[in-house]
């Protein structure tokens, strides 16, 4: 994958989860088994967004969609939940990928009233160059969807392996366990590109902190980065 250069002074990395289920509006009680988990990937955000002036989402999108700073809602997942800045220009929802739906709820979850925009990854992409070194960027991405039998892939060893090298990957830093496409898929790790994404912009580095749960079989992940000029290429960044 060939990425390009977008560390900066002050930029911060965080990855969250983007699955629907986190939000109390749309999935009810089943939320609550993850509500302490959202509280601490609202609290990684706003440590990160303190101190920059934009924030960059990055996520799956087979169709490679751009957005802008728009408003939506979450109404296709079943409730009328408002997301995005107050006076933001409005957008219908089928005009915004799911990543950046869930990633401006997440935002606005954590207090974070920044111009915000989306750039979806489709498979090996190349990152955009920040326009700020003083930029948030948020990678939307989850684990394997098949790590035990309320998940909604078949139960896969090689799935469950996955979600806990990742896991050790955010603690640890190191290579990005990658175990290609194929497996992927198999094991519904549909999020992929973004782990690309994710690996290309952190590099080996571990992160600051990070969190890790799968209450519906499917692997959430939370971890935050915060990346200077001065990182060396020793650290791991690719080219």
């Amino acid at each position: 994958m060939v990425v390009s250069k977008v560390l900066g002074v002050s930029t911060s990395v965080v990855v969250v989860p983007g699955a629907p289920v986190l939000v109390p509006e749309l999935s009810g009680a089943a939320a609550g088994e993850s509500a302490a988990q959202v509280d601490a990937v609202v609290a990684m955000l706003r440590a990160a967004g303190a101190g920059v002036d934009s924030a960059l989402v990055r996520g799956t999108d087979t169709a490679g969609r751009t957005i802008g700073d728009v408003s939506s809602s979450l109404v296709r997942w079943g409730a009328e939940v408002p997301v995005g800045r107050p006076g933001a220009p409005q957008a219908d929802h089928e005009e915004v990928p799911d990543a950046a739906l869930i990633a401006w709820w997440l935002l606005d979850r954590a207090g974070i009233d920044l111009p915000r925009s989306f750039v979806g990854v489709t498979a090996a992409g190349r990152l955009p160059r920040l326009q700020s070194a003083n930029t948030l960027v948020v990678v939307v991405a989850d684990g394997p969807a098949s790590l035990s039998p309320r998940a909604p892939v078949p139960e896969d060893p090689r799935g469950v392996a996955l979600d806990a090298d990742l896991t050790g990957w955010l603690r640890n830093g190191g290579p990005l366990p990658d175990p290609g496409d194929v497996v992927a898929q198999a094991v519904g790790w549909w999020s992929r590109p973004a782990w690309l994404e994710l690996s290309g912009l952190v590099g080996h580095r571990a992160a600051v902190e990070s969190i890790s749960w799968a209450p519906f079989g499917v692997g959430y992940h939370s971890a935050r980065w915060a990346l200077s000029s001065s990182d060396s290429a020793a650290a791991g960044d690719q080219e």
